[in-house]
């Protein structure tokens, strides 16, 4: 840690400053940890499919097929299998799109085969166009309506041919599908977690790099602020929805971050109203408030509407200069001409002290 840094760690030490720094730096590695935990989980729940995913598929021969009787349990269950011959069993599965009642469009999946292997029958489900002697798939159960469809009948016309067919199926479509959707995730997801854990090393190495720093230097010396924060913390208090009122200050903590508003130098705050819709049918509203003093940086809460107009009016109390309610002219405003905006609250503000006294 610099010099620099060292003093800001001194000045705002054990502050309310201090906490809120501790704190969003705590819940960016909190998410970094869950982040982590997730990938991690997820590959020690699927360690056997990322293993065959990475390491498969593995070589087999008719022979040791035979000695399977439960694919579940075989740790390299994505294989390669290479028979004597094959044939269509003319079974598939077919995607149907209809509408009103009538089949507007069919869609061949996948179909079956049965590879001969020596003298055993492997029942493979594979792509429509796939074909041959040799297929690459994942070692499975056989459905009961693919042993219905297929085997049953076979057994009837040949009744020895029960003791030919595999007790499972080879499945060669889409075996690597998932791990390349966990890959898309995971590999992210891990990025994500290690830049979250980069950034809070960094603020923690440099102090003034850290937001909530950042926004609290604009209003004047850090020590200064940080004490002025804790002095008025200390007194007298409002507490609505998230927010925290001060004789002097709101402020509004975020999961990362925390955003301030100095009243005695506010300019301009309003309420704000969305209407929600569910497939064009109205189903309420949600109110926020919505504050700028004169640094240009907006404090915005969701709350219910009794607090958002608590908050307003004792915004009006406390700074009756300033400019409440929503204008497009006044957007239009803090766009283009933010100085002017601020310079006729200033005016307004004057006004107000001549008045007073």
């Amino acid at each position: 840690m610099d010099i620099q840094s060292s003093s800001i760690s001194a000045h705002v030490h054990g502050s309310f400053l201090d906490r809120q720094i501790h704190r969003t730096n705590r819940n960016l590695l909190l998410v970094s940890l869950i982040l982590i935990v997730a990938v991690v989980g997820y590959a020690a729940i699927e360690r056997r499919y990322l293993y065959n995913f990475f390491a498969g598929p593995f070589q087999v021969s008719g022979p040791q097929l035979v000695t399977i009787q439960q694919p579940g349990s075989q740790s390299r269950y994505f294989v390669q299998v290479k028979g004597d011959d094959s044939s269509d069993t003319g079974l598939q599965e077919v995607e149907r799109e209809s509408e009103g009642g009538t089949v507007k469009r069919e869609t061949v999946k996948a179909k079956y085969s049965i590879l001969l292997l020596n003298k055993h029958l492997l029942i493979v489900k594979s792509g429509p166009n796939e074909s041959g002697t040799v297929y690459t798939g994942e070692l499975s159960e056989l459905p009961s309506d693919v042993r219905s469809n297929i085997v049953t009948p076979l057994i009837k016309e040949h009744p020895t041919a029960n003791q030919a067919f595999l007790p499972f199926m080879l499945d060669t479509t889409g075996f690597r599908n998932e791990g390349y959707i966990g890959l898309a995730l995971g590999i992210p997801a891990f990025a994500l977690a290690a830049w979250l854990i980069a950034k809070v090393m960094r603020r923690r190495a440099d102090l003034s790099t850290h937001p909530v720093v950042e926004r609290a230097c604009i209003y004047g010396n850090l020590a200064d602020v940080a004490q002025q924060f804790d002095i008025e913390l200390q007194g007298n208090t409002t507490k609505i929805g998230r927010a925290t009122i001060t004789q002097s200050w709101v402020f509004l903590p975020s999961r990362f971050g925390l955003s301030i508003c100095r009243i005695p130098d506010l300019i301009w705050a309003y309420k704000k109203v969305t209407k929600h819709y569910t497939n064009f049918i109205p189903t309420g509203k949600s109110y926020d408030v919505i504050m700028y003093d004169r640094f240009g940086k907006p404090l915005q809460m969701q709350a219910r509407q009794k607090k958002i107009d608590a908050l307003l009016a004792l915004l009006a109390e406390r700074a009756p200069w300033a400019v409440f309610g929503y204008s497009d002219d006044l957007s239009k405003t803090l766009r283009t001409n933010w100085g002017g905006f601020i310079a006729a609250v200033d005016q307004r503000k004057a006004g107000a002290a001549t008045t007073v006294k």
